[in-house]
């Protein structure tokens, strides 16, 4: 073979080697790096739901929430279901003409139907007998309640309220106390005309009974009040509602009401929005609570079953 078919040769084998070898065909390969790609990690998953509360539990929540207010329509009704602002509404047969009053002013007559109750300091007792005070909710009144008020003007009140086993029917709105009787006492104090706050600090020992279960709860301390802010354009009413250190026992186990609810109406019936929180509490821990969730609408946890009313 001649000088230049051996170059020629060789040159094609070293050439063929190095084809070999990019396609893979050696024996050893070259180490491959590992991969660079970062792998995010995962969100953490959403918070568990609080648990719902059954239906018993709910109301058993709502009973709660609503004897303070329901015990205090009792009490308050010379003021505010016989009169409102010091205006007498009935003095005699009640609304549509269903059942009667008798009102007796520092133990004399009562003002008549359409006059004012005097300003000062006065008491006022109210006899209530199948009294229908509200014909469209159909809340109706059977017992004694006195209210000794001091009033300089009817934007001003405080008073000593009591009642002597006033029996009402139709109060309840959230609950199921449509049934209920009280006793007792407690100071009641009403700020401002169209805005009112009142305020309701019952005397421990008072007590509302529902007639539908004979339960009873009992008042042991603090306070509830309502107050009606100016509502947002768009909306009808709004009121806010507040315990503070509220002691409530149910047949002897006591529980403790704190904090506030504010709810905004809407027009026409349709329904309201709920901000706030109020908290159940025995012997120091959290058992329940009552607030607005993330959809402002009324929600209830219960962790510990309650005590029903």
């Amino acid at each position: 073979m001649s000088a230049q078919l051996m170059k020629v040769f060789y040159s094609r084998l070293f050439l063929s080697g190095l084809l070999l070898a990019a396609a893979g065909g050696c024996s050893e390969s070259m180490p491959t790096s590992p991969s660079a790609t970062v792998t995010s990690p995962a969100p953490p998953p959403p918070p568990p739901a609080p648990p719902e509360a059954s239906a018993p539990q709910r109301l058993a929540a709502l009973a709660l929430f609503e004897s303070a207010s329901l015990h205090a329509a009792l009490t308050t009704s010379p003021l505010n279901s016989a009169a409102e602002d010091g205006k007498v509404w009935f003095n005699g047969p009640c609304a549509a003409g269903s059942g009667s009053l008798q009102g007796s002013l520092d133990g004399g007559l009562s003002p008549t139907s359409g006059t004012f109750l005097p300003t000062g300091s006065h008491t006022y007792v109210v006899s209530f007998t199948n009294c229908v005070v509200d014909y469209l909710s159909g809340i109706e009144l059977n017992g004694v309640a006195s209210a000794a008020y001091t009033a300089a003007d009817w934007s001003n009140i405080t008073a000593t309220v009591s009642a002597d086993s006033v029996r009402g029917t139709g109060l309840a709105y959230l609950s199921e106390l449509h049934d209920v009787t009280g006793d007792g006492s407690a100071v009641w104090t009403s700020v401002g005309s169209s805005r009112k706050t009142t305020t309701y600090t019952p005397a421990p020992g008072s007590r509302l009974v529902n007639n539908s279960t004979a339960n009873v709860a009992t008042f042991g301390g603090g306070s509830y009040s309502r107050t009606h802010p100016p509502p947002p354009q768009g909306t009808s009413s709004r009121v806010e509602q507040r315990f503070v250190n509220l002691k409530v026992a149910i047949n002897g186990t006591e529980y403790t009401l704190d904090g506030s609810l504010d709810t905004t109406y809407g027009f026409a019936g349709s329904g309201g929005t709920n901000t706030g929180e109020i908290r159940i509490i025995n012997n120091g821990a959290l058992v329940a609570r009552i607030y607005g969730d993330a959809r402002n609408a009324l929600a209830i946890e219960v962790l510990v079953p309650l005590v029903p009313l």
